[in-house]
């Protein structure tokens, strides 16, 4: 093996930075309404509303379990609202 196949370094590129604009496949700077429309891709009209609408119920079932003060447990006992005790003695 030779030390030029033991190299890691990546080559140098002669680009010396002043371009960073997104270019398509034939090189052409992305215009702004194709910037926009690759932001939307594979969105449909109601998903920021859909979005939205699971993170309340996420933060919703979060305060609700922090206001339960129980956590699940493998013992399978029923909540303790759900309890029973006359039926049970």
């Amino acid at each position: 093996m030779t030390k030029d196949s033991l190299d890691t370094k990546k080559p140098e590129s002669k680009d010396d930075g002043k371009d960073k604009k997104p270019k398509d496949e034939m090189g052409r700077p992305l215009t702004e309404d194709d910037i926009k429309l690759l932001r939307r891709y594979g969105k449909g009209p109601y998903t920021d509303a859909l979005r939205k609408s699971e993170d309340e119920v996420k933060e919703l079932n979060q305060k609700i379990t922090d206001m339960c003060g129980i956590k699940e447990s493998d013992t399978g006992l029923a909540l303790p609202a759900q309890w029973n005790l006359e039926m049970d003695k």
